[in-house]
């Protein structure tokens, strides 16, 4: 890793690397669990993984000061991170999360770790989760979020669908897509969004490719052809209309 000064890590050196490093803290602490190294080879030194039954915590060395950066998954999520200098703490913090802590419990019991208010909804359910991120997104956007601006009609219209609103809202780049879980991977973007200014959208059904010009230019980021199927361009509340023909077009196909 650049930049990793190793003078501050006299522990993990003497061990040999940080998976070693970290298995005798859970060791020398009766903690049941088993440090594995990382799938890189070019991280095998500096950082490790701890699963226990569909949570996993992975461990990496940070550059600078000493400090052990730490971040807590389910499935396709993460649901907290932190960082700390102190090894055994970061143990303890592992062994407390994959025990199935809740999070404001090991944010209480460690003020290392940090997590926000979607992570919170998430862990009450898909469906808080789901429901947070429409609230959210309905909000005014802020300065920062510009992509958000030319999406902001389409979510007001779309939100009194109730089709729409039981689904993931996420966006990639411009585009706004749909999906039934939250989590990255767990299902696939039903229906695409991508606004073209004026209050006009242009609406793919789960390949993203539609939403690509035909001709020579029509490459995507992908750098494969576009296809045919694209729906519109339309104004806010037809163009919720036309994401439910994408979807239903695509499971009758």
């Amino acid at each position: 890793m650049d930049g990793l000064d190793y003078s501050h890590y006299p522990d993990v050196t003497a061990a040999g690397d940080l998976r070693s490093a970290l298995q005798h803290e859970f060791d020398s602490t009766g903690m049941l669990l088993r440090a594995q190294h990382v799938e890189s080879p070019g991280w095998v030194l500096t950082h490790a993984v701890v699963r226990a039954g569909d949570r996993h915590v992975s461990v990496h060395m940070t550059s600078g000061d000493r400090a052990f950066g730490l971040d807590f998954w389910t499935p396709g999520f993460q649901m907290a991170h932190g960082h700390t200098a102190d090894l055994r703490d970061a143990a303890a913090a592992i062994s407390m999360f994959l025990d199935g802590a809740r999070l404001r419990q090991l944010g209480a019991t460690w003020p290392f770790v940090s997590f926000g208010p979607f992570a919170e909804a998430f862990e009450r359910g898909e469906a808080e989760a789901i429901a947070f991120r429409w609230q959210r997104l309905l909000d005014p956007p802020p300065p920062r979020a510009r992509h958000l601006y030319g999406l902001h009609d389409f979510l007001v219209a779309a939100s009194g669908e109730p089709r729409l609103r039981a689904l993931y809202v996420f966006t990639s780049h411009y585009d706004l897509g749909f999906r039934r879980s939250v989590p990255n991977g767990q299902s696939r973007a039903l229906a695409w969004v991508r606004p073209l200014g004026e209050g006009r959208y242009l609406i793919a059904g789960a390949d993203r490719r539609q939403l690509y010009p035909d001709g020579p230019m029509g490459r995507t980021g992908w750098d494969t052809d576009s296809v045919a199927g694209v729906l519109g361009p339309a104004p806010a509340q037809e163009s919720v209309a036309l994401v439910l023909t994408a979807m239903d077009r695509d499971v009758q196909a």
